[in-house]
């Protein structure tokens, strides 16, 4: 018997020394095809969701929705042109694209309008589309606090110089979102700060002192506003107005929670929710996964969880490997954004957190955060080009001109002699050898 086992191969589970090395190019499709797949599957689900509220409206759906398609399609093109583009020239625009998403941001106290409980949209008069610009400011503060960092170097350990360099444009871009009272948005843009600064190299020490800052700032504005009292009571155990009287209606979080658990191990199958009939406040932007829940069940749920955990890590692995630091602290940063605005959103149809208004990346409906996670994802791939060595050709390639089918290489002129006992000949010049 102890023969046998010792036949048996043995499994060891040791570092090889033949591992394989890093792969920018397996970075460059970690966050290329998961974006992809997600944003695919987004369209089909808030398709499904939207399709009721529009009957509801007396409307056609396909004619609705078509609206929602053209911005879809203008925040994939915008994709498309930020990742062909240069990725030292992020680091040029940062600082000009900041002023303008603070810029936006702040127009929202003379052109705001108030959607969702929350006056943080700007109406755009020549399309009548509503954009947010608090969507846009979170994509220039990743670039522009990532080039403070950069300049910063060595001095970002140094609490006046970071104190000045982002400490002052932080106070900036939170105080023009507490000009809208979106706390949701304000939560991702904590992450954002918190995730460059511990890229960038800033002193452990310095992160419970601001991680404690942003409690008590936070605490200070749940107690300003009555809806947000009642909300985080909600989302403890035992405790808001439903949970202590139950002939009170159903709350949001109580809809959603519904939804996930009747949709089971495998879901009731596409297109046959219930909750989306009106039941569910919002089920096509923040809910949509207590959508997905009731529609694919639990294994659907896991998936489009499954699918953001690898397209998060391959951005995790770009921060990780980048030899160019400005690539290395914005992707950090940009990382922080998706990964606490996925985490934020799955606690809200949970019922783990409050509901504070924030969508799930790339799935949730909303044109704003669509196009402007899918800029976040083309810069990112331009971030990975840069690093895979994946550029642009504008020219054929002189090096390789002879495997290009576009062009025709001159003819060698030589014969190849008889073969001799089944072995070829060495190459004849037609030419007669002198």
């Amino acid at each position: 018997m102890a023969e046998f086992f010792n036949r048996l191969p043995r499994i060891k589970f040791a570092a090889s020394k033949t591992s394989k090395t890093y792969s920018a190019v397996s970075t460059y499709y970690m966050i290329l095809i998961p974006a992809i797949i997600l944003g695919v599957f987004g369209v089909l689900m808030t398709f499904s969701a939207t399709t009721v509220n529009y009957i509801s409206q007396n409307a056609n759906p396909y004619v609705k929705f078509s609206r929602s398609l053209l911005i879809i399609a203008a925040g994939v093109a915008i994709a498309v042109i930020c990742a062909v583009q240069d990725s030292k020239k992020w680091q040029k625009w940062a600082f000009p694209g900041f002023l303008l998403g603070v810029g936006a941001q702040l127009s929202v106290m003379i052109l705001g309008e108030e959607e969702g409980g929350h006056k943080s949209w700007v109406r755009i008069p020549i399309i009548n589309q509503m954009f947010q610009p608090g969507e846009l400011l979170k994509i220039t503060t990743c670039l522009f606090l990532a080039s403070v960092c950069v300049n910063l170097g060595k001095r970002i350990q140094d609490p006046k110089a970071v104190l000045t360099g982002i400490g002052i444009p932080s106070a900036a871009v939170l105080g023009a979102l507490a000009l809208s009272s979106d706390v949701g948005t304000a939560l991702v843009f904590f992450a954002i700060i918190v995730g460059t600064l511990w890229v960038a190299g800033a002193p452990f020490k310095w992160f419970p002192i601001i991680i404690g800052g942003g409690l008590v700032a936070g605490t200070f504005a749940v107690f300003l506003n009555p809806t947000r009292i009642r909300r985080v009571l909600e989302s403890i155990p035992g405790m808001g107005e439903a949970k202590v009287d139950p002939t009170l209606a159903p709350t949001q979080t109580d809809h959603g929670l519904w939804a996930l658990g009747s949709g089971g191990l495998v879901g009731l199958g596409p297109g046959a929710s219930r909750e989306k009939w009106n039941y569910l406040p919002e089920a096509h932007t923040d809910f949509i996964l207590a959508i997905v829940g009731e529609e694919f069940g639990l294994i659907g749920t896991l998936m489009v969880l499954f699918t953001t955990s690898v397209m998060v890590w391959g951005m995790l692995r770009l921060t990780a490997h980048a030899n160019d630091a400005y690539i290395r602290i914005a992707s950090g940063g940009m990382a922080c954004w998706i990964l606490a605005q996925a985490f934020i959103n799955l606690g809200m149809v949970t019922g783990l957190t409050p509901v504070i208004g924030v969508p799930f990346p790339l799935v949730s409906h909303g044109g704003s955060a669509f196009v402007f996670t899918a800029m976040a994802i083309g810069v990112l791939l331009s971030f990975a080009r840069a690093e895979a060595g994946m550029h642009k050709a504008s020219k054929l390639n002189v090096s390789t001109r002879g495997r290009d089918p576009r062009k025709q290489m001159p003819r060698r002129n030589v014969r190849t002699a008889k073969t001799v006992g089944g072995k070829v000949g060495k190459p004849l010049n037609r030419k007669k050898q002198s």
